[in-house]
């Protein structure tokens, strides 16, 4: 279970309006996780690729990769070879939506706001990264609306900042920080499956 999401009073029950159907939910099932988790490592290679500077070579020392991340870095600096691209978000999106039709999911592929809800990860980030040089909460939103201020706000809208800076300075472990990255995405791109799996575990608690 998702423990620092469910624990979260910033997280209305009023979003809770979706009935709960007999087969497993949307964010339960094994194979979602496993697409969910290869977008995510592929949007982190890429925001490092094509916007934080990375080279190819220092991404693929990282001792931690795995077949997959190995693949999608030379793919991702074999993209921006070719066609100089800065979508973080597309790149990432196609991954996740190639995963679904390997693992046979039913999902309507959505190239349009896919993109959008996986580039919000940004503002985890980026907000994350205020917090690791200990700036104050209260200067933080501040700094990511600026820093986000040349890119679109549809994209970075400022109420979405405003709302995930303080879940951020609440994040206590890694396991923290991707359930909050879940949170973005999957409220996003699907937020009747997410109102639906939120009730669930509502009900579920004694």
């Amino acid at each position: 279970m998702r423990l620092f999401l469910t624990s979260l009073v910033l997280l209305p029950l009023a979003l809770c309006s979706a009935s709960v159907g007999a087969a497993t939910l949307l964010m339960d099932r094994p194979e979602f996780q496993r697409c969910e988790a290869e977008a995510f490592t592929a949007l982190v290679i890429a925001r490092n690729a094509m916007h934080l500077n990375m080279s190819q070579q220092s991404q693929l020392d990282v001792k931690s990769n795995g077949d997959f991340s190995v693949a999608t870095i030379k793919e991702v600096y074999a993209e921006i070879d070719r066609s100089a691209s800065r979508d973080h978000g597309g790149f990432a999106a196609r991954k996740f939506y190639q995963c679904a039709k390997r693992e046979g999911m039913d999902l309507v592929e959505d190239l349009k706001a896919a993109p959008v809800c996986l580039a919000r990860q940004d503002i985890v980030f980026f907000v994350n990264a205020e917090r690791a040089g200990a700036r104050p909460q209260d200067e933080a939103g501040g700094r990511i609306k600026n820093l986000l201020s040349r890119s679109s706000q549809a994209v970075y809208p400022g109420a979405l900042i405003d709302k995930l800076v303080p879940m951020v300075y609440r994040v206590q472990s890694d396991d923290d920080e991707y359930q909050l990255r879940q949170f973005v995405f999957e409220t996003c791109l699907f937020p009747e499956d997410w109102n639906a799996w939120f009730k669930s575990v509502q009900t579920d608690k004694p």
